[in-house]
């Protein structure tokens, strides 16, 4: 008699295999994800120090838009309607805790003409600049206004931008209508004087 084999009815299994992982996709998206937040943080960084003029005047550039073109408030108002607009001088100086760029924005509205004196204090060119400030500017005290700006003091930073400083010294020249001319490096005192002379209206 012949033995019969049993056949088993369930079908034979081949062992499944693991998943692969998923290690290299995920290190590259992380990568990615990376890229792209350091573009967004780079982008919206806010731009560094200016670069300092290496030499003398340059051209006259007009500003796109001159600082200052912005809504007078109540007390701006106030201050340009006030005692301080009879006295230029009083008018010019900056009031107490006010910084450059509210000084700036309430001499611009008011129609004064304006120095806007942007610098460091520790470049060459910036110190002879601010010589010939020193010099001739005591002439026009009682006809133009002297905004003094340090580009390295961190408050000043929104300035500089609305004002698209990048060169150190800048000097920008603020007439009666607003508008602003600016010349980067330092000047002789001649040309200082001239140009301080045209704002304050041929003096």
């Amino acid at each position: 008699m012949t033995k019969k084999r049993r056949h088993s009815t369930q079908a034979s299994q081949k062992p499944q295999q693991a998943p692969k992982p998923r290690w290299p996709q995920l290190a590259i998206l992380g990568g990615v994800a990376l890229l792209v937040a350091a573009i967004l943080v780079l982008k919206n960084r806010p731009a560094g120090p200016p670069t300092m003029a290496k030499s003398g005047p340059q051209a006259t550039a007009t500003l796109p838009e001159a600082v200052g073109q912005t809504e007078a408030t109540a007390e701006l108002e106030s201050v340009s309607s006030g005692a301080a607009a009879t006295d230029p001088a009083a008018q010019g100086a900056a009031l107490p805790g006010e910084l450059p760029e509210a000084q700036l924005d309430r001499l611009v509205i008011a129609g004064q003409p304006t120095l806007a004196f942007f610098h460091s204090n520790n470049c060459v060119q910036c110190i002879k600049m601010m010589d010939v400030v020193e010099q001739v500017y005591p002439e026009f005290k009682d006809s133009v206004a002297l905004v003094d700006v340090n580009v390295y003091d961190e408050a000043n930073a929104r300035l500089l931008q609305r004002a698209q400083i990048r060169a150190i010294p800048t000097q920008i020249f603020f007439d009666r209508s607003g508008q602003g001319s600016a010349i980067m490096g330092a000047m002789t005192p001649d040309q200082f004087r001239e140009q301080m002379r045209t704002l304050a209206g041929g003096q």
